[in-house]
Parts: structure tokens; C-alpha cells; sequence
């Protein structure tokens, strides 16, 4: 069996199971990935063919923010247009309108903002939850096989060590996300914005501000750990391995007798084959990661941006109110973005480590 049949049937072993990931791809993400197939991809990594242009990412993005910022772009108006209606009645406050009337039209007006904003938001939270499980899903479908590979060509000591740090990322990390600061972060939202509707925000902008810093710390704390654990470990069971690697290959080569030579040689051929489709996984794995998370990243920032937008735009307008609520909801939107960020980035460093860990020297 010589090397490239030997690469067909590691990659046969693997299967189509992976496609499954790819679920839920727009055309214009399928068209980034390189196919429709996660197999097919991984043989154009192998064979040199495959490579992730720089400007197909620029244009995906790009593509992107024109999505978003056009159907964000009804929400702007409608925040500034109620803004300016708003003024207009304020203006008028002490002569044709009564201070109950005034009232009336701030309540309406901070309740259709509300509305407006409020509809975007949930879709924003849910298409977050949806990525990162996403996410999660990789990394469970993907770190499996890899830590398989790495086994089989020499790595145990390393699989070993990386198969709890895996289950702690996707069964705590994500979970920690997905089920307590995603959570923490939408009713900090809630209480930023019911704070500046009733008219004091002040009763629960602590509450919100808290809230976020909560977030803040318990993700900060969860991937500075997670991250030191991973890059200690990694480089600690490496060595051990290629010490192991190095052994077995000479007993081979010195100690068994007239085939040792040959024996030694395809030992080569399995390790150094195993070894390239674990990275050529790897690498793939992290092109998926890229076009998952792009969206997710883009919509957020969009959204943030907005949101902030239309609260420095309708402060000089008079509506102080109204303002402080859209830009302490953009500041909860920011943080939000910030942890898919950092989420996405553990994921890509994983893999990195992984790549780099399991690479033993022949």
C-alpha cells in the first residue's frame, strides 16, 4: 500500500458524518467552504489545492455588513424619526401641550423604540445561541477524530491529556455561556431598557451594570484558565511522545531481524500519513469555525454600532432618556459580541495546539 492509498483509506474510515455540519450553510458559505462535501475538502487540503483567499473572506464580509446594516437600517430610522417627533412635542410643552399629554407622547415614543429594538434583539440572542451550539458541535464531531489520529500515530500521551480538556470546553464553556451568561446578558439588557422607560434609570442601571461585570469575570476567569491549562498540557505530553515515537522506531529498526528496515519504513508511511489528515482536519475545522462565526460576529457588530448610532443622534435632539437607554443597550450588544469573540477564539487556538502538539518528529 503506498502513501496515497493509504491517505483514502484513513479518509474512508472517517465517513461522511461530518457533512452534517455544514447544515444550515447559506450558498455564498458554501461557496467559501470550497464544497458541499467535508471530505472533498479535506483531499483538496492534502493535494495543496485548497487555500482560503483573503479577499473571498473580505467579500463574505463584506457581504455581511451590507445585509445587516440594510435591515438594520428600518430600525435607525424609526428610532430617530419617533426622536424628532418626540423633540417636536417637547417643544411645545407649556403652551398647546399639557404636561400629561407630554407624557403620554414620551411614554409611546420610548415604548415603540422599544418594540422596535426589542424584535431585533431576540433575534440577535437567538442566532447567538445558535452559533455557539453550532460551535459546540464541531468541536465534538471534529476533536474526536483528531484525537483519534493522534493516537494511532503515536500521540496517546497527548489524546489523553486533550480528551477532558475537550469535554470541559464544550460540556462547561459553551454550556456556561449557552445556559447562564447569555441569560445574565439578556436581562441585563431588559433592565437597562424597563430602567429608562419608567423614567428612572437609575433603580436599575446598577442592577444592568452589575450584571455585565458578572459576565465580564466569569468568562475572563473560564478561558484565562481553560487557555493556560491547554498550552502547559500540550506542550508537557508532546515531549513525552516523541520521546515514545522515537523509541519505538529504533527497537523496530535495530532489534527485529531482516524486516526490521522495512518494517521501520512503514511505520513512516502510518505515522507521517496519519499525522497529515489530522492536520488537514484541523485546518479544515478552523475554515469552518471562520465562516460559522463571521455572521454572528458581523450581525453584533452591526447591530452595536446602531444602537450607539441612533442613541448620539437623538441626544442632541432633547430625548436625554431615550438615548442613555439605546446606548446601554449597545454597550450589553458589545459585551455579547465580545464573548462569541472569545468563544470562537478558544475553539481556533484548540485547534492550533492540537495541530501543533501531535506532530511528532520522525
Amino acid at each position: 500500500m503506498d502513501y496515497n492509498e493509504y491517505i483514502e483509506e484513513i479518509l474512508g474510515s472517517i465517513g461522511n458524518g461530518l457533512d452534517g455540519l455544514l447544515s444550515g450553510f447559506t450558498d455564498k458559505q458554501y461557496e467559501l467552504f470550497g464544497a458541499r462535501d467535508f471530505i472533498s475538502v479535506i483531499r483538496e487540503v492534502l493535494s495543496g489545492k485548497f487555500s482560503l483567499d483573503v479577499s473571498d473572506v473580505f467579500s463574505f464580509v463584506l457581504s455581511l455588513c451590507g445585509t445587516s446594516l440594510s435591515s438594520l437600517l428600518a430600525l435607525l430610522v424609526t428610532v430617530v424619526s419617533v426622536s424628532i417627533a418626540y423633540s417636536i412635542i417637547g417643544s411645545l410643552k407649556g403652551g398647546r401641550c399639557s404636561d400629561s399629554v407630554s407624557g403620554a407622547v414620551r411614554f409611546a415614543s420610548t415604548a415603540s423604540v422599544l418594540a422596535v429594538v426589542g424584535v431585533s434583539s431576540i433575534s440577535m440572542f437567538t442566532m447567538c445561541a445558535k452559533t455557539l451550539s453550532s460551535l459546540a458541535n464541531q468541536i465534538n464531531a471534529i476533536f474526536p477524530l483528531i484525537l483519534t489520529l493522534m493516537a494511532g500515530t503515536g500521540g496517546a500521551t497527548t489524546a489523553s491529556v486533550f480528551s477532558p480538556s475537550v469535554a470541559i470546553i464544550t460540556g462547561g464553556l459553551f454550556n456556561l455561556i449557552i445556559n447562564v451568561l447569555l441569560p445574565l446578558l439578556i436581562t441585563a439588557f431588559v433592565f437597562g431598557a424597563v430602567g429608562n422607560a419608567v423614567g428612572d434609570s437609575s433603580e436599575f442601571g446598577k442592577m444592568s451594570g452589575f450584571l455585565r461585570n458578572a459576565v465580564k469575570w466569569m468568562f475572563g476567569t473560564g478561558f484565562f484558565l481553560l487557555s493556560a491549562v491547554l498550552g502547559v498540557q500540550g506542550v508537557t505530553a508532546s515531549v513525552m511522545d516523541n520521546i515514545g515515537i522515537r523509541s519505538a522506531k529504533f527497537t523496530i529498526g535495530k532489534y527485529v531481524p531482516v524486516i526490521g528496515g522495512y518494517m521501520s519504513d512503514g511505520f513512516n508511511l502510518i505515522v507521517s500519513g496519519g499525522i497529515a489528515v489530522k492536520n488537514a482536519l484541523g485546518y479544515t475545522a478552523l475554515v469552518l469555525l471562520i465562516i460559522t462565526i463571521l455572521p454572528a460576529i458581523v450581525q453584533i457588530a452591526a447591530f452595536s454600532l446602531c444602537l450607539q448610532l441612533a442613541a448620539a443622534v437623538i441626544e442632541p435632539l432633547g430625548n436625554k432618556q431615550l438615548s442613555n437607554m439605546l446606548y446601554g443597550m449597545g454597550k450589553t450588544v458589545t459585551l455579547t459580541g465580545g464573548i462569541m469573540f472569545g468563544a470562537g477564539f478558544l475553539y481556533f487556538i484548540l485547534v492550533l495546539i492540537v495541530m501543533s502538539a501531535g506532530n511528532v518528529f520522525l
